[in-house]
């Protein structure tokens, strides 16, 4: 279990240094078999424990918070 935690963290810390090549490097996202996508996402999400210290609908919105978030994906390239 310890060898796969740890191929985990390695396997992240490589994915961590593609993703950063890819937002700095936008010629580079284009390969053979994939092309790299960049997008952007937001969630919303409720303080749960704010909001059952409250309660009630009403103060919902008081509680929610917005955060965004650069995205990369991979997107398989079209047959030439």
């Amino acid at each position: 279990m310890a060898d796969v935690r740890s191929e985990i963290k390695r396997l992240e810390a490589e994915e961590a240094k593609l993703r950063a090549y890819l937002l700095e490097h936008p010629h580079d996202r284009i390969g053979e078999e994939h092309i790299a996508v960049i997008g952007s996402q937001s969630r919303k999400r409720v303080d749960l424990k704010g909001l059952a210290d409250e309660i009630g609908a009403s103060l919902l919105q008081r509680f929610t918070s917005f955060r965004s978030a650069t995205v990369v994906r991979l997107q398989q390239r079209a047959a030439e």
